[in-house]
């Protein structure tokens, strides 16, 4: 072998970089191992020793030193799905980065093109701005081409001086893209400051594109609900002066009152119902006497008996309809009559909120404002702990609807206490700020009676303190009983700044701390495993070139693991699957050249020769079988998101590192046995001749094997349109939840009661209940209110799914075990994913462009390597039978094997997987066809030739499938629930993909030569 030293000298020193990648992995293991030892199982305890040595020195080269902080920053990263922890994709709302654009504008044109644009882009791949242009062009010119510059679109005085009077459409346009730009990446900005302040361990947060969506994964979070709060809040903070509640009681009576001439009567009135806000607990809330009764209105003025307690059933007369006062309790003292002090205004039971809210801001009801107070604006108050009501409290709005003091003056905001012991948040506010909060407070506290300030958080009223004297300096503080979690958060928020939009989560997995380690246990024991198997063939059946294939392969699997680490790709559980096929297709390199040497020696050349004419003769087809899986790869990394392209980048490393491996590892270990004089054997005594001289006559039969196709893919194709794919999250959208139960769960039952929870307006959203595995562990499926979100929306799901699920646990469990992972009876939510409806598109269209394009790709690189049609013909007729038949049996066998089949991405990235395999297969027999062509093109028939070609590799077909396919079998025993479904789509890919590329491909090719049958 030619340049042996520097070969040797690259394997050595890519071996050092590997080993100092992966040094930092088991140095920060060593170190955690020490805080668990220390802190003797106390989570809490080894995390505050961790913290605490972030900045020693635990690691020594002598030329440099690290820190564990440092250390942990370059260890290996594992995925969410092996360690635990969130990742979530948010979208930044440009539909309000629009309308703020537009000064929120109302013109039905703008109106119509955003509600158009929503439409389109639910079935669309442009980003929403794009199609936001083209509803509102369209819509434009059928109204008469009103320009841009408009001040009824976006002619606003900023943008006229900014562009000047002349500008035209197309400069509107991209000024409009520019300020959306610069929005998303203030967006991610912010975002990224709050993530850093919340002391993530090596959060990951990335733009995706130019979606205007962001990535954001959250390691070993436990507590995903604070996350999302962390995440969506727009921390729009606002300071407001204050009306007294009396001052708009009078407007209540009014609005009730035309309420009644536009609500319809029902048949009986929500106080009469046993779940109406009649129903609020008001035991604890404090009901103050008025001394000073001046403006006071008489509660029966207001259409309710004075004598009548709210919890009476008999509250409304028979003939009396309150459409407001039936779901808003007005803040009066209903032993007096009389109404009571301060900001509030009423209170209503949480879920009536919303209805109130309908009600005032209709059109009839806000024009009974008296003149002075056309501006207020009735916001609602931050529900405190287990509080089932919250204020409806008058704040002083104004003509410009801005606020007094925005949250643009603080400074500096952080998590304290105040003299009750009570969680708080201080803020100190810069000199602009301290001096209108000192005329703020000064103007409320010198009114009588003295008035309430109100601190707005995204339109909730955080809290409204009566101001007693004024503040000088700047500094306030939030209260609202929070937890100190919430405040610290709070103060996070509010230190990192405001979103300049809303960013919403469109789709979320969150994986359990104990289900991580779960899947590093059954990744490494089907690792582990594999590994000795392939290993324990490979010495069985090649005896002493065995041992070096497995040498070979150990370097290989080092080297995976090193350049993994170096470029700090993410090891997710579909990576480790990735890794593990490998194992199965690297000895694939192994078994060409050691066949090929092997024909050599039958031809009779001496040891030396065979050995150089084996690894020359085989470079042509491992290239070619390689390159088009590295091309699969390529085409999954380049269309999948997130663990598919975990698994994409484990499979393109290790195929690189499989053909170094081979070529140039093997042939060394071979090299120095020679130089030693020592002797190699390719075979022991029952495999020397196996498959050596077979004829099988694969062509002349061919007509059965098409038959037999034919059946298998209409039996596939009637399975698919029938019954089709049991298509997951990922493609149609949905909320899912892994759940773990004490004893073993009835579906239907579970079903049952889960569809009682989920009831929205009298639909019954029953949710799809599978069995995940063992019979206590399940996946529950939900579309109940897919198209919103939000992180009350995200707590309400959770809590159904907790209700549903609850009566179903031997021993009683409450909610915070329930979603708790860490806790000790190992039971609860392990696991829960969210898909939006446009991601879900997104994601569908992304699959079959994968597809679509991996099969265009191999069929113009067959064309090119090959150099005739007719070797892309059959690899393609080849792929599609395969990719058939494997769908089908996916749609068939659903409901029926003991485990799931989900069409989700994982799917589509083992057809992928499945095409690339089959085509390697394919690509190593036609590669043997041209050799033979060459040789013997003017001495015999194609027939013979195509047979020759296709008895001459069978032995590399049989030992490659055979290996693959077992170590797919090990992984498909031991490596988890998860996955099991893509072992299966593998497994199956394997046999078909064998079958095809012997019975299907080659003759397929024979029959596109045309009459005369002969390979030119």
């Amino acid at each position: 072998m030619q340049n042996k030293g520097i070969i040797r000298f690259f394997a050595i020193l890519f071996a050092i970089a590997c080993l100092y990648q992966l040094s930092f992995s088991y140095v920060t293991s060593r170190v955690e191992k020490k805080a668990e030892a220390y802190a003797n199982g106390d989570p809490i305890l080894a995390q505050q020793y961790l913290d605490s040595i972030k900045s020693e020195v635990v690691y020594n080269l002598g030329f440099t030193k690290f820190t564990y902080a440092q250390v942990k920053e370059k260890e290996m990263n594992l995925g969410l799905d092996l360690r635990g922890g969130m990742n979530v994709i948010l979208e930044v709302s440009v539909k309000d980065l629009i309308k703020g654009i537009s000064n929120s504008s109302e013109e039905p044109i703008l109106i119509n093109a955003l509600a158009k644009a929503d439409e389109a882009s639910k079935n669309s791949q442009d980003n929403y701005l794009e199609l936001f242009f083209t509803e509102l062009d369209a819509l434009n010119k059928a109204q008469g081409n009103q320009p841009y510059s408009s001040p009824i679109l976006f002619g606003s005085k900023e943008l006229v001086e900014k562009l000047g009077f002349n500008a035209d459409d197309q400069a509107y346009k991209e000024e409009i893209r520019e300020q959306v730009n610069s929005a998303v990446e203030n967006v991610f900005t912010v975002l990224r400051a709050r993530i850093d302040q919340f002391g993530v361990v090596q959060p990951n947060i990335q733009r995706l594109e130019n979606s205007g969506r962001i990535l954001v994964e959250l390691p070993g979070v436990k507590d995903p609900a604070r996350v999302q709060r962390l995440l969506q809040s727009t921390a729009q903070l606002e300071f407001w002066r204050m009306y007294e509640g009396v001052e708009l009681l009078n407007f209540l009576d009014a609005a009730n009152t035309k309420l009644r001439s536009i609500v319809p009567r029902p048949e009986k009135t929500a106080m009469d119902n046993a779940d109406s806000s009649a129903s609020i607990d008001l035991s604890n809330l404090e009901i103050a006497s008025i001394e000073d009764d001046t403006n006071a209105v008489a509660i029966d003025s207001l259409g309710i008996a004075a004598a009548d307690s709210i919890d009476s059933p008999d509250a409304n007369n028979a003939d009396q309809f309150n459409p407001l006062f039936d779901i808003l309790m007005p803040n009066v003292n209903f032993e007096t009559g009389q109404p009571q002090p301060g900001p509030i205004v009423g209170f209503a039971a949480i879920k009536d909120t919303a209805k109130v809210n309908q009600y005032l801001r209709m059109p009839q009801v806000r024009a009974l404002l008296p003149a002075g107070y056309r501006y207020v604006k009735l916001l609602w108050s931050r529900p405190e702990k287990g509080q089932e009501f919250s204020y409806l409290l008058a704040i002083r709005g104004n003509r410009d609807n801005a606020p007094d003091l925005d949250g643009g003056v603080i400074v500096d905001a952080k998590q304290d206490f105040d003299q009750r012991n009570r969680a708080v948040v201080t803020m100190n506010m810069n000199g602009v700020g301290a001096q209108k909060w000192q005329n703020l407070t000064r103007e409320a506290s010198q009114q009588d009676p003295k008035r309430s300030v109100a601190v707005v958080l995204d339109n909730i009223v955080y809290s409204f303190p009566t101001v007693q004297t004024e503040i000088a300096g700047g500094r306030t503080e939030i209260s609202g009983n929070f937890t100190v979690d919430e405040a610290s958060d709070l103060a996070n928020i509010l230190k990192a700044g405001k979103l300049p939009a809303p960013a919403r989560i469109i789709q979320s997995d969150v994986v359990g701390p104990s289900l991580g380690k779960e899947a590093i246990q059954s990744s490494l024991i089907s690792f582990g495993v594999a590994l000795l198997i392939v290993m324990a063939y490979m010495i069985f059946f090649y005896s002493t070139a065995g041992v070096a294939a497995v040498v070979s392969l150990i370097v290989n699997m080092f080297f995976i693991f090193g350049v993994l680490a170096s470029l700090g790709a993410v090891l997710t559980l579909p990576g480790m699957a990735g890794i593990v096929l490998t194992i199965g297709m690297a000895v694939d390199a192994n078994v060409l050249i050691f066949e090929r040497i092997r024909e050599e020696q039958r031809a009779g050349k001496g040891f030396t020769q065979a050995i150089a004419e084996g690894f020359k003769n085989s470079y042509s087809s491992i290239i070619d079988a390689n390159v088009t899986t590295i091309l699969t790869g390529i085409i999954l990394y380049v269309f999948g998101t997130g663990p598919i392209r975990g698994f994409a980048t484990t499979l393109i490393i290790g195929i690189i590192s499989s053909l170094f491996s081979a070529i140039f590892i093997t042939r060394l270990v071979f090299e120095g046995r020679i130089e030693k004089k020592k002797l190699i054997n390719f075979a022991t005594g029952w495999s020397q001749n196996f498959m050596a001289n077979t004829s099988f006559d694969f062509l002349t039969g061919r007509k059965k094997t098409y038959i037999l196709s034919g059946v298998l893919v209409v039996l596939s194709l009637i399975a698919l349109f029938t019954k089709g794919l049991n298509l997951g999250v990922d493609f149609v959208g949905g909320r899912s939840y892994q759940v773990r139960f004490d004893q073993p769960v009835n579906t239907a039952e579970l079903q049952a009661k889960l569809g009682n929870a989920f009831s929205l307006n009298g639909e019954n959203f029953l949710p799809e209940v599978k069995t995940l595995g063992s019979d206590n562990q399940v996946v529950i499926t939900t579309k109940y209110k897919i198209e919103e979100t939000g992180v009350a929306i995200e707590e309400e799901i959770r809590s159904k799914i907790y209700e549903g699920s609850s009566a179903f646990f031997a021993t009683a469990i409450d909610e915070t075990t329930f979603f708790d992972d860490a806790n000790e009876a190992g039971f609860g939510l392990k696991s829960s994913r969210q898909v939006g409806p446009s991601i879900a598109s997104d994601i569908k269209s992304g699959a079959i462009l994968a597809i679509i394009f991996s099969l265009a790709v191999i069929f113009l690189y067959m064309l090119i390597r090959f150099k005739k049609l007719q070797f892309g013909v059959g690899a393609i007729v080849a792929l599609f039978h395969d990719v058939i038949i494997v769908m089908g049996a996916f749609a068939f066998f659903n409901g029926i094997l003991p485990f799931t089949l989900e069409a989700d991405q994982a799917f589509i990235a083992a057809i992928l997987t499945v095409i690339g395999y089959s085509l390697n297969d394919t690509v190593i027999v036609f590669d043997r066809i041209r050799e033979y062509n060459s040789h013997y093109h003017t001495k015999r028939p194609a027939l013979e030739i195509v047979n020759s070609a296709l008895n001459g590799t069978l032995s590399r077909t049989f030992n490659t499938s055979l290996t693959t396919f077992f170590v797919l079998l090990i992984i498909f025993i031991f490596g988890g629930e998860v996955i099991r479904g893509f072992m299966f789509a593998l497994l199956l890919g394997i046999v078909v993909g064998t079958y095809s590329s012997l019975f299907i491909a080659a003759p397929s090719m024979y029959d596109s030569l045309g009459k005369e049958k002969e390979i030119k």
